[in-house]
């Protein structure tokens, strides 16, 4: 493979401007700054491939008129004496390696080029959110590999920014994005914005009232003996210590196409989403493992309810606070309750994470000190249902029998995290992929893959039949 110098993706004559954080960059920015050099963990890394005929003159072009086009990718974050704040600059270059892999594979290239470059944390003051490297094959431009601060841009961000390169490297330039961060930051302090921030806090306020402080209490008694919290998450109050392990912090996948058949069943017949099922049971296996009635978990809310957000290449989710009664009832109840528990909470989460840090201090001093929201559930499928399961028909047998080809595995470990139970879901047209990043202290790592096959047990029991959950715990076989 052959290095070339960097090109440069110029810009110039757009807006600049200097404004405080909005919201949703506040959150991820608290985060960013506890995980310190460890906040690579955030970075989003993608591979665009390029169309045939073009130059590299016109690629770097390209991604030129994308900085310019969208405001957030030519920022810089720092904090002041008016606190987090952003500037924006009207003209600049990113500089664009190029490398050429002669014999070598160039998907596979850009591929490991990506994930080198989302393993250095940015320098926010001083980088653009963005970085870019052009792969060639044998001088033809092949490959892009680009990564995306998610100080930048959130996974939503971040899609519309690489659709916006897609257009403009097939020479379709479009109307320049109206709204930007500097807008979205000046509306979040007055009118509309601003009152849905402050129902935001009283919702939270409110609803902590009504959960437990601490989902796993040996953490909240802890961190209240150290003097901090933990497991507020990115925008709501993250803090927490050091720990000396560096794989005290452990992720499994559970790879299962009865989960996805089971799940999908129980929301035919509830006629929810296959999400608010997975929801539903995430709050359901959460109380067995802590013993808890009613559970308390932190959801990622993408806050674009509009055009102009949905377009917004930006930072713009934050922590939803979702709460449900999990003791009495059957499982399909504890779904058609999920339902309207997570439209609330998401629909009660834009607020400014600053303010939120005195909610939480509320809450906290309440509970004598001990507050953990450490919890949290994250559907990342773009789809809702999975476009290519097996068909197992109406037989129990075959739906029991279809999970025993699922798998276990092992994703990575970490010394640090702001959550200690965090569930998220990938997509694949033909399983299930459910993760469980677990604090090892409190979840043992045989006890993870335990708490992931629990999720299937559950689903297909309830695909079969009612399932009583007064009671109900995890297996331990």
């Amino acid at each position: 493979m052959e290095t070339r110098p960097a090109d440069s993706a110029d810009f110039h004559g757009g807006r600049a401007g200097s404004a405080p954080m909005t919201w949703g960059q506040r959150a991820i920015w608290k985060s960013i700054k506890w995980l310190d050099e460890g906040a690579h963990y955030f970075n989003i890394s993608r591979t665009l491939d390029l169309p045939d005929g073009l130059t590299s003159d016109q690629v770097t072009a390209a991604v030129g008129l994308l900085m310019l086009r969208h405001e957030v990718l030519r920022t810089r974050f720092h904090d002041d004496d008016r606190g987090p704040t952003q500037e924006v600059d009207a003209e600049g270059a990113l500089p664009v390696p190029v490398l050429d892999t002669a014999e070598a594979d160039p998907a596979s290239v850009a591929a490991g080029l990506a994930r080198e470059l989302a393993g250095r944390a940015f320098r926010h003051d001083t980088e653009w959110p963005v970085r870019c490297t052009l792969v060639l094959d044998r001088g033809r431009p092949a490959h892009l590999a680009l990564v995306f601060s998610h100080l930048g841009a959130d996974f939503s961000g971040v899609r519309e920014a690489l659709a916006d390169l897609r257009e403009l490297l097939a020479g379709r330039v479009g109307p320049v994005p109206a709204w930007q961060p500097l807008d979205q930051a000046r509306h979040e302090t007055e009118g509309i914005g601003a009152a849905r921030g402050a129902a935001s806090l009283e919702y939270w306020r409110r609803t902590l009232r009504s959960v437990p402080p601490a989902m796993f209490p040996a953490v909240a008694e802890a961190e209240a003996e150290a003097g901090v919290g933990v497991g507020a998450g990115a925008g709501a109050g993250t803090t927490g210590t050091a720990s000396a392990d560096a794989e005290r912090f452990v992720r499994l996948r559970l790879d299962s196409p009865a989960l996805a058949v089971a799940t999908t069943r129980v929301a035919d017949r509830c006629q929810v989403s296959t999400g608010t099922v997975l929801l539903a049971a995430t709050a359901a296996v959460l109380g067995a493992c802590t013993g808890h009635d009613t559970v308390a978990l932190q959801l990622i809310a993408v806050n674009r309810h509009d055009d102009r957000s949905r377009r917004l290449v930006a930072a713009m989710a934050e922590n939803a606070l979702f709460a449900l009664d999990v003791g009495n009832g059957t499982f399909d109840d504890a779904v058609r309750r999920t339902f309207l528990a997570g439209m609330n909470a998401y629909r009660f989460a834009q607020y400014d994470p600053l303010a939120m840090d005195d909610v939480l201090a509320e809450a906290r001093e309440a509970a004598g000190g001990r507050l953990e929201l450490g919890s949290f559930f994250n559907d990342k499928r773009m789809h809702d249902r999975w476009s290519d399961l097996p068909d197992t028909g109406d037989s129990p047998e075959a739906l029991r029998a279809l999970a025993g080809k699922s798998e276990v595995t092992f994703v990575g470990a970490w010394e640090r995290q702001d959550a200690v139970f965090f569930v998220h879901t990938a997509y694949d047209p033909g399983t299930c992929l459910l993760h469980l990043m677990a604090d090892t202290r409190l979840v043992p790592r045989p006890a993870i893959e335990r708490v992931l096959l629990a999720f299937e047990r559950l689903l297909v029991d309830a695909a079969l039949g009612p399932v009583d959950l007064d009671g109900y715990t995890i297996p331990t076989d």
